[in-house]
């Protein structure tokens, strides 16, 4: 039985060079979208295996239910880990291929996603698993009301220039509140930062939901 991809790249070239990797699989239905336009619902019906890149996955496909699973596997285009990582746990994607990835390894990825597994790199594991893993409630409680604010703004994938605009304070301010968040919170990356901003995010929803139950 062949397994549907459906090849959703940002730029048309990019998309067109992909399929042609994956035509001569006889185990593939390729199918090709047009770049640059909103994607019908009924895409998800008839794909198996959707890939895409960062800039399509959110202007492209924009009523994704975080709790569904769609079979996405994202390529890495330079897009910064940061955003790679926010997309993972934000958009819960089934796949994620880095830039260094050969061509075999994406005919595994697909196969894979397409069985309903999930294909990460190891390293992007355990960024993910690492933020994860730090989100405790006695840590998030150490932060002040500003590193809060701050780290919220982090999770959206806003760097430091932007976010010192977005407050009205200074770059080195952001900077010096990010060292102590840090030190804090026991990480390393701002992979792992943006990775327990959004799981923060999700248990405060989370809290809030009951309460209002």
């Amino acid at each position: 039985m062949d397994i549907k991809v459906t090849v959703a790249f940002s730029n048309l070239l990019f998309s067109e060079g992909i399929a042609r990797l994956l035509e001569d699989d006889d185990s593939f239905a390729i199918s090709l979208t047009e770049a640059g336009t909103e994607y019908p619902p009924d895409l998800f019906e008839s794909s198996d295996v959707i890939l895409t890149d960062f800039t399509a996955l959110y202007n492209n496909f924009p009523n994704l239910e975080a709790s569904k699973k769609y079979g996405f596997i994202l390529f890495d285009t330079d897009c910064g880990r940061e955003n790679i990582m926010s997309a993972i746990v934000s958009k819960n994607l089934s796949g994620v291929l880095m830039s260094n990835a050969t061509v075999p390894v994406l005919k595994k990825a697909i196969r894979s996603v397409a069985k309903g597994e999930v294909w990460i790199d190891r390293n992007t594991v355990k960024d993910l698993l690492y933020g994860i893993n730090n989100l405790r409630k006695d840590k998030a409680e150490v932060l002040s009301e500003k590193e809060r604010e701050i780290v919220a703004l982090a999770g959206k994938g806003l760097r430091n220039k932007e976010i010192a605009q977005k407050l009205e304070i200074s770059e080195l301010t952001v900077k010096t509140h990010l060292h102590r968040v840090f030190k804090k919170l026991n990480i390393k990356t701002r992979s792992q930062l943006i990775t327990f901003s959004i799981k923060d995010n999700a248990v405060k929803n989370s809290l809030y939901n009951r309460k209002k139950i």
